[in-house]
């Protein structure tokens, strides 16, 4: 039985990678108030007490906005800890890192290969583009990068979520239409993590995001549709596209940052998804948890 560090483990993507473990890992899964990986010493120890085969790392600092006024934070999160980390764990042991679509902007409006020239626009993306680095260029053996897009589960803050919540309250919404990327279910992206994990002759970088390339305004609408018909929503309200220049944020977007999965179907046998389909898997996720709370 092969021994497993996660981290991150309270994380959206962290929770769903513990509970999707295989039997055959031991796992240890370790949140951020149980490991400061922004501590090499708290690492070093973590590591020395653990002996892990195999790291997860899930654990990322993730506001995008906050980022542009706490950049130390965000580069001590992203790319320093991943530094400590990939420099830390012995050559043999195993380490899967998870990064971002937000390593491209707008250069390209066909989605990404994981070959392709990254280009960061935010303080978020410039961080989370440092920690592949830092891990690729210490240990290019041995070690994944998996990045991923709009990611979103049931049971945490996020876009779907977000959306329902906004939809049962506001008379109407104004939602960007000049934004485009993929939706990923994060159930689905904790199966690719551990299978990715357990393909060890799979090293470098690789790109998982449901099918389908969409903008957010075209999301929230399915959001509606499928919420509606679940009875999550009681009333249709009406939704307004409007362009990113009217809905200003501190940190810029990429206008454009789909992600092609091609080459992780052909590693791992799989097929990703239609996203509505994935989005309604997580709808019936959401409304058992309603249920479960009434």
């Amino acid at each position: 039985m092969k021994t497993a560090l996660l981290l991150g483990a309270t994380g959206q993507l962290g929770k769903l990678v513990a509970l999707s473990a295989p039997e055959s890992i031991s796992l240890h899964a370790l949140s951020s108030s149980q490991l400061d990986i922004t501590n090499s010493a708290e690492l070093s120890e973590a590591l020395s007490t653990i002996k892990p085969d195999l790291i997860i790392n899930t654990a990322a600092y993730t506001q995008v906005d906050l980022a542009e006024s706490e950049q130390d934070k965000a580069y001590s999160v992203n790319a320093d800890a991943v530094m400590h980390l990939a420099t830390l764990a012995h050559p043999s042991i195993r380490v899967v890192h998870l990064s971002t679509d937000f390593v491209f902007s707008e250069v390209k409006t066909s989605p990404y290969f994981p070959e392709d020239s990254p280009h960061p626009v935010s303080v978020y993306g410039k961080s989370k583009l440092e920690g592949e680095k830092a891990l690729l260029g210490s240990r290019p053996d041995n070690s994944v990068v998996l990045r991923t897009s709009w990611l979103y589960s049931a049971g945490s803050r996020n876009f779907v979520t977000v959306m329902l919540e906004m939809m049962s309250s506001k008379e109407e919404l104004h939602v960007v239409n000049d934004q485009f990327g993929s939706p990923t279910s994060a159930n689905t992206l904790a199966e690719v993590v551990w299978k990715l994990a357990c393909t060890e002759h799979a090293n470098g970088i690789y790109h998982w995001s449901d099918s389908g390339v969409i903008s957010w305004y075209d999301f929230a609408k399915e959001i509606q549709r499928q919420g509606l018909a679940m009875g999550l929503l009681k009333k249709e309200i009406p939704l307004h596209t409007i362009p990113s220049s009217q809905y200003p944020t501190t940190a810029k977007r990429p206008a454009y940052s789909a992600l092609d999965s091609s080459a992780t179907e052909k590693l791992l046998g799989l097929k990703t998804r239609p996203w509505q389909v994935q989005l309604a898997s997580v709808l019936k996720n959401i409304q058992e948890l309603d249920s479960a709370y009434e």
